[in-house]
């Protein structure tokens, strides 16, 4: 699993959009920007790299389009996140795409479950897609009970 370290890093120098067009964006410096997301801050002997400013961590989540940083804040925390419907509410076509969706879903975690369990052990590599599959599922369902609530 990602370090919350590595998808700041991920979310800023690897994301479609520029670094200068993200810094703009949320109002940060460029080069500022480029060292806070730096790997291993505390541990280096430069003293080059600083800290990410938690005041500009949703305009980031939001210039990049990027919930990675969220999205592993929620796994340490036992939480997951579910993106709302449009507040105008969902069409029945919008229903019906997002309960297929979750079947999909769902069937996917539990095919990746019966082959891992198959030959009596997990792999490491298993265990990962089981719980990005798991997760996966987690969404959709729950997107989709949040739009039949309306």
């Amino acid at each position: 699993m990602r370090t919350l370290t590595d998808c700041l890093y991920s979310t800023i120098h690897r994301n479609k959009k520029p670094l200068k067009v993200i810094a703009e964006e949320i109002g940060m410096s460029e080069n500022y920007l480029t060292r806070a997301a730096l790997p291993d801050q505390e541990d280096s002997e430069t003293g080059t790299g600083c800290r990410f400013p938690l005041k500009k961590l949703i305009p980031l989540i939001r210039a990049t389009n990027d919930f990675s940083v969220l999205d592993t804040i929620e796994r340490n925390l036992g939480r997951v996140g579910v993106p709302l419907p449009t507040p105008s509410g969902a069409l029945t076509a919008d229903i019906c795409r997002l309960t297929m969706h979750s079947v999909s879903e769902f069937g996917e975690l539990i095919g990746w479950i019966e082959k891992a369990v198959d030959d009596g052990k997990v792999t490491p590599a298993e265990n990962e897609k089981i719980q990005r599959e798991g997760y996966q599922a987690v969404q959709a369902i729950l997107a989709l009970m949040e739009v039949c609530k309306k």
